[in-house]
């Protein structure tokens, strides 16, 4: 019988005795990934956005003139506590201010610190001691679940060493929930809503053979990546900019994210074809039996047929079969995501400023100020015929 691992436990862990460390060197950061892990597993959180590849991967594409800032917390040299972060001299309102916040950009759907379960308030503790007595002005935790421990504990934590706080309430994020047979699915949706997906799948049919090809192999990431993004980008997003191909970082960050996740077996890089031609395409995750839809794009030649719909209803009709718990659309509330599910979580960003002049005032206006102008100024420019 293999001996069990000894893992620290909430009446085990000393809080005088807790070693924090700062790495800011991505080969330290790299030399922990076992452990890193491990201790996601042990946390319970959704392991996908906290794992070491993603934040690995993050941090190779978009790191750029910031520093490395990871806290890991140890208990008798085991890790129980990580707190991905980095360091930044960053802009607000004009004003610079020395700044500890989340390894976050527009390509992180969700963040939080990765703890052992039961040992929270040591581990919250002992990382908010470390950030207070640093030189930074301010500490920024983006995009946490409302319900994480992460956000009360340092909030409160903060309000009483005299620091000032405020949250931002980020758009909701939907979400399908599965388990379900393919019929129980369809019944949850509007019967007109069933009517076009039908119609559209018949009508497209006529075209040729319809079939989804799925690419998990990480010898065909590249080739598949990049046909994908090409796809992403054939609509308004290629026009407007926005679109990952436009921005040669992100696209190395999807590349790079994607042949780690096929070292793993989640991914699953999903193409509509028509005839053997790939007309719509979604990069999608699995992990703990739950489908992650990252990106989604169509080829804007068959709009009428809507195929990233066609896409992701027949990736949802294989998703049931597999028994699978759900399908989390990420990003924000679109109008076409509230089609399919009416499910949808929080997230939400807390500000801590330190209690000074500087951060004290970026305080003023960023809860403040802001707030109060922004509805004003969005209200002028709509009576000018500007949109907003």
């Amino acid at each position: 019988m293999l001996e069990e691992k000894l893992l620290p436990r909430t009446s085990e862990v000393d809080p005088a005795a807790l070693e924090v460390e700062v790495i800011n060197d991505l080969e330290r950061f790299n030399a922990i990934a076992a452990e890193w892990d491990e201790l996601v597993d042990r946390s319970g959180l959704e392991r996908l956005f906290v794992s070491h590849a993603w934040i690995r991967s993050w941090w190779e594409a978009f790191g750029g003139d910031r520093e490395l800032y990871v806290l890991t917390v140890r208990s008798r040299r085991e890790l129980i506590g990580a707190a991905p972060m980095m360091r930044s001299n960053k802009g607000l309102y004009g004003l610079r201010i020395q700044s500890i916040e989340s390894i976050y950009n527009s390509h992180t759907p969700r963040f939080d610190f990765v703890v052992e379960k039961g040992c929270g308030d040591a581990v919250y503790r002992a990382l908010w001691d470390h950030l207070q007595r640093s030189d930074c002005d301010m500490v920024v935790l983006t995009q946490l679940p409302e319900d994480s421990s992460t956000l009360s504990a340092f909030e409160q934590f903060a309000q009483e060493e005299g620091w000032l706080s405020g949250q931002w309430v980020a758009p909701q994020s939907p979400y399908i929930p599965l388990n379900c047979t393919y019929e129980e699915l369809l019944g949850r949706l509007k019967g007109g809503y069933r009517y076009n997906l039908r119609k559209r799948y018949e009508r497209l049919g006529k075209l040729g053979t319809i079939d989804v090809e799925v690419i998990s192999e990480k010898d065909r990431v590249r080739e598949a990546t990049q046909e994908g993004l090409r796809i992403e980008a054939a609509a308004w997003k290629g026009q407007q900019g926005t679109a990952i191909i436009s921005d040669p970082a992100a696209t190395e960050f999807y590349t790079r994210l994607a042949e780690r996740q096929a070292d793993v077996g989640q991914l699953r890089l999903s193409f509509l074809r028509i005839g053997g031609k790939r007309i719509s395409f979604s990069y999608i995750l699995c992990s703990d039996r739950k489908l992650y839809g990252v990106k989604i794009g169509y080829d804007p030649k068959y709009h009428t047929y809507s195929p990233g719909n066609m896409l992701l209803n027949l990736v949802l009709q294989d998703a049931c079969a597999s028994h699978l718990l759900e399908y989390d659309f990420l990003g924000v509330d679109d109008e076409w995501k509230l089609d399919w599910t009416k499910c949808s979580r929080g997230h939400r960003w807390l500000f801590l400023f330190r209690n000074r002049f500087r951060p004290r005032l970026l305080h003023y206006l960023k809860f403040n100020v802001v707030p109060t102008i922004k509805p004003q100024l969005g209200r002028l420019c709509t009576s000018l015929g500007y949109r907003v």
